[in-house]
């Protein structure tokens, strides 16, 4: 599996919105991380279509989480934001194999699909966000709020 890099992005923004427990900038947000700030517009674009953020315009805007961390799983964001559509053709589309039915190597693919996305439900942004300076993590980001360390 391999998500793409507007699924990572995604992740990263909604995981250090978690973590600052605020309103961020997407500037401050993609200087954090050392991404583009145009690429990360468009990931801030989408999540707010999926209603995972709220975002404000202007001089004092910014971007909130709007949904809960302690309930929202890593695997309802991929599936949101990378789509479910298989790791080859056959799995989505049978019909679309010649050594269909019975190919074994496609129920394989999909058990191992499977057990990726049980492995991703198991933990929520607020899992993923606790921790402390031995674990790094989001701790290693230059992040400038009362309470967390800047670095």
């Amino acid at each position: 599996m391999r998500l793409r890099l507007q699924t990572d992005f995604a992740l990263r923004v909604l995981l250090y919105l978690t973590y600052v427990d605020r309103k961020a900038t997407v500037d401050e947000i993609a200087d954090s991380f050392g991404i583009s700030r145009e690429h990360l517009v468009k990931v801030v674009q989408a999540l707010s279509r999926h209603g995972y953020v709220l975002t404000q315009p202007g001089r004092h805007g910014g971007v909130t989480l709007a949904c809960d961390p302690k309930t929202t799983t890593v695997r309802e964001i991929v599936e949101k934001v990378e789509g479910r559509h298989g790791v080859l053709d056959c799995v989505a589309a049978p019909g679309s194999c010649p050594m269909e039915p019975g190919c074994d190597l496609r129920q394989l693919l999909m058990f191992a699909e499977e057990k990726f996305y049980e492995a991703l439900a198991t933990k929520t942004l607020e899992n993923l966000t606790q921790g402390g300076p031995a674990r790094g993590g989001l701790e290693n980001l230059r992040i400038d709020s009362p309470g967390k360390p800047s670095g």
